[in-house]
């Protein structure tokens, strides 16, 4: 048995499903531990004491530091397994590009779908929630007829071929309300997440996360909720993670 390297803090349909893919294309040990949102979990003094935003998901390292943001960690992980070639080196050519499109599809997108599913959180007038849910939702297929215009690769995002963000984008599609037409409106996008969800690494990570798909998750596993009780950020005081 391979020692244990990496600890994935993780809810199943969260943001953990890049990271985690990325240590199955890796192939680098590692152990997972569930934090149930559902019951507030991450908001618990022994998680936060692990990660102070209480956001999940999170890493641990083999050095002992935990980090948190999904794009993070999948960059983090690219870089200190080269040989995978999921993240480009400092010096290489693709390095900026792929940033540009990992931080938007993070700081843009992910933080979008948030917005939709937890509009209360995004104004102080709480009669006022469904047309920020309208607007988020807009902005959402915008967002994805951007990427849809940047993919470059004749199947992946970047012409070299498969990287972290077609992992990441990959990710980001689960949570759209209506991927069937996503992916008939930008069929790139739809090209090369079907190209992802062919891999093994995917297969396997997905299944996990979608017990549907007929996998079934080990006892002490996850607590399957809404979607939007998973892309839960820390709430404002007197706010309901859900």
């Amino acid at each position: 048995m391979r020692k244990t390297v990496y600890t994935l803090y993780w809810e199943a349909l969260s943001g953990a499903i890049a990271p985690q893919t990325m240590l199955e294309e890796i192939g680098v040990a590692y152990h997972k531990v569930t934090v149930d949102m559902e019951r507030s979990e991450h908001r618990s003094p022994a998680y936060l004491a692990i990660n102070p935003t209480g956001q999940v998901p999170a890493l641990g390292l083999p050095s002992g530091v935990v980090i948190g943001e999904s794009a993070a960690m999948v960059n983090v992980l690219g870089e200190q397994h080269p040989e995978s070639a999921l993240v480009p080196a400092v010096d290489d050519p693709d390095r900026p590009v792929f940033l540009r499109w990992l931080i938007f599809m993070a700081a843009s997108v992910y933080m979008t779908f948030v917005r939709s599913n937890h509009p209360e959180r995004f104004t102080i007038d709480q009669s006022a929630t469904e047309p920020v849910r309208l607007a988020a939702l807009r902005d959402i297929d915008g967002y994805f007829g951007l990427l849809n215009g940047a993919v470059s690769g004749e199947l992946y995002f970047l012409p070299r071929g498969f990287t972290a963000l077609d992992i990441y984008l990959t990710m980001l599609t689960v949570w759209h309300p209506d991927i069937k037409n996503l992916f008939r409106k930008f069929p790139k996008i739809g090209g090369l997440c079907r190209a992802v969800e062919k891999r093994a690494s995917y297969s396997r990570v997905i299944a996990e996360h979608r017990p549907e798909y007929g996998v079934r998750i080990p006892s002490g596993g996850v607590s399957i909720t809404a979607v939007s009780a998973l892309l839960a950020y820390p709430p404002v005081a007197g706010q309901s993670a859900l």
